[in-house]
């Protein structure tokens, strides 16, 4: 099976690589549309770009099981490997962390927001919010640059055939 962006990737490898490089962007819109204090559409462009998070994990857990993991090559102890599980492993952490630290954000958003009529947050509850805010995007853009390292290291840097 081969994917659509010409290396040596599976179509789900490449449709994960693709769904990495729409995520920064969304959850960067998002941070812009509550630095500019529109609330509302910060709020829509969040819970869409977190539901594509939740699409990606379902695609990923799907790669898995219809592509299987990229196998070890030569040696267990070989560079390659060595480099691939430290990218895999830091990969794996940060994914998880995002995903909590996402679903976290949703629901301070929400509990906050709903708490006052049109969706709007008291100061104390929107510095709380912003502050993780800001910690969860870079835990997003991280496991992104990981996830787009991996991909490299796997399927273009020529290490599997």
């Amino acid at each position: 099976m081969t994917g659509f962006l010409g290396t040596r990737a599976g179509v789900f490898s490449d449709l994960l690589l693709v769904s990495l490089l729409v995520l920064v962007p969304a959850f960067t819109t998002g941070y812009f549309l509550a630095r500019r204090h529109k609330g509302a559409w910060h709020r829509l462009a969040m819970l869409i770009s977190y539901s594509f998070v939740l699409i990606f994990v379902i695609i990923y857990i799907i790669h898995n099981l219809v592509e299987g993991f990229p196998p070890f090559r030569g040696d267990r102890f070989s560079n390659y490997n060595i480099i691939y599980l430290i990218i895999g492993l830091t990969h794996s952490l940060l994914a998880m962390a995002a995903l909590i630290m996402g679903g976290r954000q949703i629901y301070l958003g929400n509990k906050f927001s709903s708490s006052k009529s049109n969706w709007t947050m008291r100061a104390e509850d929107r510095i709380v919010h912003a502050r993780f805010g800001v910690k969860t995007l870079i835990i997003f853009v991280s496991t992104t640059i990981t996830g787009i390292l991996l991909y490299f290291w796997v399927f273009v840097a020529g290490t599997v055939k």
